[in-house]
């Protein structure tokens, strides 16, 4: 989809094209580096409050960054679009959600990485959230959290290596 130059200036909206086109990402290093992204800021604020857990999560996985790049490629080809205006971005956003929600990003078998990957999942394993536990995958899910709760919130799944789950609900 993208000539090779322009691969490193629309990273995150590779990553985005990737995620809505596949059941499961393993491979991708550009995928991958967003569990080690998410292993940093969980590390970084994991005895923050939960509105800061939940900005900050938000913020992880990337979708301020997919519209300046949307809106940056989408100039560079010639594109009109409305992308600038909050409730289109909002309206976009949410239709992505709905193409990518439960479809993981995670590491394949361990003795299948290849070395772009292994050092990825090294980063990892030499800062984990608690001792023996990185992020190994994510996915975004819908979680009904029942009325007295508010309802259907839009969380980030996250699988730790000793499979615990962390399940935050995203400001979206």
């Amino acid at each position: 989809m993208f000539a090779e130059a322009d691969k490193v200036q629309y990273l995150t909206v590779s990553l985005f094209c990737n995620w809505s086109m596949h059941i499961s990402l393993t491979e991708s290093s550009n995928c991958l580096k967003i569990l080690a992204k998410i292993n940093d800021v969980l590390v970084r604020i994991k005895s923050s409050p939960v509105n800061v857990v939940r900005r900050e999560m938000s913020e992880a996985i990337g979708f301020g960054i997919f519209r300046s790049e949307l809106v940056s490629l989408l100039g560079a080809i010639g594109v009109n679009h409305n992308l600038r205006d909050d409730t289109v971005f909002r309206t976009c956003r949410n239709h992505l959600i709905e193409i990518i929600r439960d479809v993981p990003i995670e590491f394949p078998p361990l003795g299948t990485l290849k070395k772009l990957v292994r050092q990825i999942y090294n980063q990892i394993i030499q800062n984990p959230i608690k001792s023996g536990a990185g992020v190994t995958s994510i996915k975004l899910s819908l979680v009904d959290y029942g009325t007295t709760l508010g309802g259907e919130m839009m969380c980030l799944t996250i699988r730790l290596e000793d499979t615990t789950s962390i399940v935050v609900p995203l400001e979206v």
